[in-house]
């Protein structure tokens, strides 16, 4: 287990000295999952471990340092933690992008097979607060979308299919959430973009 704080460090030493113009930028996404993760825990009954969960936010994309490929960043932050010892964080790494990748689309995808969807709560957590997070091109921002913008945009980007499995996914998390959870969430996100909006800085 490490700290957010040393998290931050790891990630900004490997953007530092594999992709320093990346740096800035995946250190605000990377504050608004751990942000947006850390929220919804608090919304679901049973027990999470909101300490991995927030430094796995934090390590979740460091294998864009390295990657060639988007698709491969999961695999190169998981072989990057491993070799640190940080089997855990490598796991959430490797499982987070989109909704999961199962064997088959890793077979497709040129990616080691094997099955690469989130199995625990803090995973799947960290999965579904990762898609949240858009970035406006045309105002050079993030911002917050709902769920239903994250399964149109998969769709788009990988097909109909994917669609459906976006929308069972996020049904699944948006029912452990419950209704109440997700209004208060709906609130959180309205003033959270705000604050992106006014270009406030980001902090751990």
């Amino acid at each position: 287990m490490i700290t957010e704080e040393k998290a931050l460090e790891l990630l900004e030493k490997r953007f530092e000295k594999y992709k320093k113009e990346w740096k800035d930028e995946i250190i605000n996404h990377s504050i608004i999952v751990r942000d947006l993760s850390v929220f919804l825990a608090g919304r679901i009954s049973g027990r999470i471990d909101i300490m991995f969960l927030r430094s796995a936010c934090i390590l979740h994309d460091i294998g864009y340092a390295t990657a060639k490929e988007k698709v491969l960043h999961g695999v190169e932050g998981s072989d990057y933690l491993q070799s640190l010892g940080l089997y855990r964080y490598a796991k959430a790494a490797e499982r987070h992008i989109g909704v999961g990748i199962s064997s088959e689309d890793a077979k497709k995808a040129g990616l080691p097979v094997k099955d690469y969807r989130p199995k625990s709560i803090e995973e799947k957590i960290l999965c579904y607060a990762d898609n949240l997070d858009f970035f406006d091109k045309k105002n050079m921002r993030h911002i917050i979308k709902d769920s239903k913008a994250v399964a149109e945009r998969f769709g788009k980007e990988l097909g109909d299919e994917y669609r459906k499995r976006t929308e069972i996914f996020n049904k699944h998390m948006e029912d452990k959430i419950g209704p109440e959870g997700m209004e208060e969430f709906g609130r959180y996100v309205k003033e959270y973009n705000k604050r992106l909006a006014s270009g406030c800085k980001l902090k751990l």
